[in-house]
């Protein structure tokens, strides 16, 4: 019995021995354990930068604001009954209108365009003033042409441009005067047909490679040629006075009523949209 409690103790206590070595042994592994710090490399910057081809064909479609030069202007903007019978000028000063233009590339650059166009134009002595104790005037102006673009910036997103084209104009209108006796004249400007040109500068701004906003300034000088005076012609049927003639721009020996030299020239400042068609984008990665 003795005998066997001995090797009872002997092994517990080589078990207790074995315990003990195993936590020193994860103690010892616990303390040797490393720690690394991994450093993630940044993600590189890449650089992508997109051109676009040039159009081969715009749409422009405005509206102007007109402001008349010249004879087509009047005393503070409003009617002068004196100044219109004696063919002074136009009476008639600020007006507005719009314009739809078709360009098309005449080279691989886009430098050279071919415009035609075609626009109307309204001019009105009471649009903006209100004096029409006198009377009141309105000139309507349908025209059209081709002329010549050169484009600096044509792949750019903006894109800066000057231009001219001859024009070819239908002018008419209507008056009504106003005398002092407050008995009323009606004068008709029948639709006459007059050859100018038009000048103009103006860029395109391209919010995508389809659709733009462009805006611009123009000087236009509608009858430079074919101008002419007649004599009116009265009416005997009209229940009120009533002459008709003319745009009666062009000087003559003897006085006629309503005719002088008279240039119908005016600015307007353009804005509107630009449509851009045929354009190809390509991307290129800058190393």
């Amino acid at each position: 019995m003795k005998y066997f409690l001995k090797i009872l103790i002997r092994i517990n206590f080589i078990t207790l021995l074995l315990l003990s070595g195993e936590r020193v042994n994860a103690q010892k592994y616990q303390i040797d354990i490393k720690t690394d710090t991994i450093k993630i490399p940044r993600t590189k910057n890449i650089t992508i930068i997109t051109t676009r081809s040039v159009p081969k064909f715009i749409l422009h479609i405005n509206g102007s604001f007109n402001i008349g030069a010249m004879e087509l202007t009047s005393h503070n903007g409003g009617f002068s009954r004196e100044d219109f019978f004696l063919g002074k000028n136009y009476s008639a000063r600020v007006g507005y209108g719009g314009n739809i233009t078709g360009k098309i590339p005449l080279e691989r650059k886009g430098r050279f365009w071919l415009d035609i166009t075609a626009g109307f134009d309204r001019f009105q002595s009471d649009l903006i003033a209100e004096n029409t104790q006198e009377g009141r005037v309105y000139y309507n102006s349908f025209n059209g042409g081709i002329g010549a673009e050169y484009n600096f910036t044509a792949t750019h997103k903006v894109k800066y441009l000057f231009g001219a084209n001859p024009l070819i104009s239908f002018i008419s209108g209507r008056s009504e005067l106003i005398n002092p006796d407050n008995n009323r004249v009606d004068v008709i400007i029948k639709s006459s047909m007059r050859l100018g040109y038009q000048v103009f500068i103006g860029l395109e701004y391209a919010f995508d490679k389809n659709i733009g906003l462009n805006l611009g300034m123009r000087f236009t000088h509608a009858n430079l040629l074919l101008k002419k005076t007649e004599i009116p012609v009265e009416d005997p049927s009209s229940t009120t006075p009533t002459s008709t003639l003319p745009l009666n721009d062009d000087s003559s020996s003897e006085p006629i009523q309503f005719s002088g030299w008279k240039q119908f020239a005016y600015f307007s400042g353009m804005l509107g949209f630009s449509y851009f068609f045929g354009v190809k984008e390509k991307r290129y990665k800058i190393p």
